[in-house]
């Protein structure tokens, strides 16, 4: 509890939601326009949505985490 407690009172929130719109151009920037690869845009929600799975698939491995963190466990 007191590591999403300070995850969002650290501006976790609002980092969430740009890099949402970070990856929201990326894909459409990239992926759809230059490489043509992925026929489909994805809107704002969507980018959302995709950049949460990638968070909760990735947050057992400890990328990005501080070494205090690390420690505790």
């Amino acid at each position: 509890m007191k590591l999403l407690r300070s995850a969002i009172t650290g501006g976790g929130i609002a980092a969430f939601f740009f890099f949402s719109w970070i990856l929201q151009l990326l894909w459409n920037g990239i992926l759809v326009d230059q490489l043509a690869l992925v026929a489909v845009k994805v809107n704002y929600w969507q980018a959302a949505a995709l950049w949460f799975f990638v968070t909760i698939l990735t947050a057992w491995t400890g990328i990005g985490a501080s070494q205090s963190i690390l420690r505790r466990r």
